[in-house]
C-alpha cells in the first residue's frame, strides 16, 4: 500500500523542514559556544588589566613607603596607608571578580556566607592565594615600618633591602599569574578557530545535504506522479478512439489510483452502453 500524493509531499517538506531546524539548532549551539569563548577572553583581558594595575600599585606603595621611612611625616604615612588599602582591595577583587560594583569585599562576604565556598565555581581565588600571601607579608612589613617611623628614624639600608625583597616577592607572584593569562589566550584563539572551521563545515554539509535531499525528493515524487499519469493518458487516448477492450491499469492507492478506478468504471460503462446500442440496432 503506497502513500497518497499529499502524504508524500507533506513528508518531503517535513524532511526539509527538519533539516533546517537541526541546522538552526546546531548553529545556535555553536553561537553559544562562541559567546562563552568571547566572554572568557573578555574576562582574561579584564584580569590582565587588573594585574597591570596591581603591579603599578605595588610599585607606588614601595616608592611611597621608602620615601616616608627616609623622611617621616604624617602625610606620607597616610598616603602609604591609603595606597595599601587600595592595592589590597584590587587584589581581593582579582580573587573574587563576582563582587558587585560599589560593594566592598568585606560587605560582599558578610552578606553572602557561602561566597567563599561558591567562589571555587566562578572565581580564580585559588590561583590568587600565592599573590595574597605575598602581599599580606609585604603589607605587614609596611605597617610595621610606618609604626616605627612615628618614634624613630629608620636605618635606610636595612629598610630598603627588606622592602625590595618583599616587593620582588609580590611582583613575581603577579608575573606568574600574568603568565597564566598569556597561556590561556592562545588556547582561546585555537578554540575560536576550531569553532569557526566547524561552523563552516556545518554550513557546507547542510547546504550539500539539502541540495541532495531536495533533488532526490523531487525526482522520486515527480516520477511517482508523472509515470502513472502518462499511462492514464495513453489509456484515455485509446478510449477516445473507441478502444474499450483495454482495461485501465491499476495505479497506486493514491489520488492517481482514484482517477484510474474512475476511468475504468467509465470504460466499462461506455462499453456496456455501446454493446446495448449494437444489440438494439441488430434487432
Amino acid at each position: 500500500m503506497r502513500m497518497r500524493i499529499s502524504t508524500r509531499l507533506a513528508l518531503g517538506f517535513a524532511a526539509m523542514l527538519l533539516l533546517v531546524i537541526v541546522t538552526a539548532i546546531m548553529g545556535v549551539v555553536t553561537l553559544n559556544r562562541l559567546g562563552d569563548l568571547v566572554a572568557g577572553v573578555t574576562t582574561q583581558a579584564s584580569q590582565s588589566a587588573a594585574l597591570v594595575s596591581i603591579r603599578d600599585g605595588v610599585q607606588r606603595v614601595e616608592t611611597s613607603l621608602l620615601t616616608t621611612c627616609e623622611r617621616p611625616s604624617e602625610t606620607g604615612r597616610s598616603n602609604v596607608r591609603l595606597l595599601l588599602t587600595t592595592v589590597s582591595g584590587e587584589i581581593m577583587d582579582f580573587g573574587h571578580p563576582m563582587r558587585p560594583e560599589g560593594v566592598s569585599m568585606d560587605q560582599f562576604l558578610a552578606g553572602n556566607p557561602e561566597a567563599t565556598e561558591s567562589c571555587a565555581g566562578h572565581c580564580h581565588y585559588a590561583s590568587a592565594e600565592a599573590l595574597q600571601a605575598k602581599w599580606d607579608t609585604f603589607a605587614d612589613t609596611a605597617q610595621g615600618l610606618l609604626l616605627k617611623s612615628e618614634v624613630q628614624a629608620a636605618h635606610m639600608p636595612t629598610v630598603k633591602a627588606d622592602v625590595e625583597v618583599k616587593t620582588e616577592d609580590v611582583l613575581r607572584a603577579i608575573d606568574k599569574l600574568a603568565q597564566v593569562q598569556l597561556i590561556h589566550l592562545p588556547e582561546a584563539r585555537e578554540e575560536a578557530e576550531g569553532i569557526e572551521a566547524w561552523t563552516r563545515q556545518l554550513m557546507y554539509a547542510a547546504a550539500i545535504l539539502a541540495a541532495v535531499m531536495g533533488a532526490v525528493l523531487a525526482f522520486v515524487i515527480t516520477r511517482s506522479i508523472t509515470i502513472p499519469l502518462a499511462n492514464l493518458v495513453k489509456v484515455s487516448d485509446k478510449i477516445s478512439t473507441g478502444e474499450l477492450d483495454t482495461p485501465v491499469p491499476a495505479a497506486a492507492k493514491d489520488e492517481i489510483g482514484d482517477l484510474a478506478e474512475s476511468m475504468e468504471r467509465m470504460r466499462i460503462s461506455l462499453k456496456a452502453v455501446i454493446e446495448r446500442l449494437r444489440a438494439r440496432s441488430g434487432n
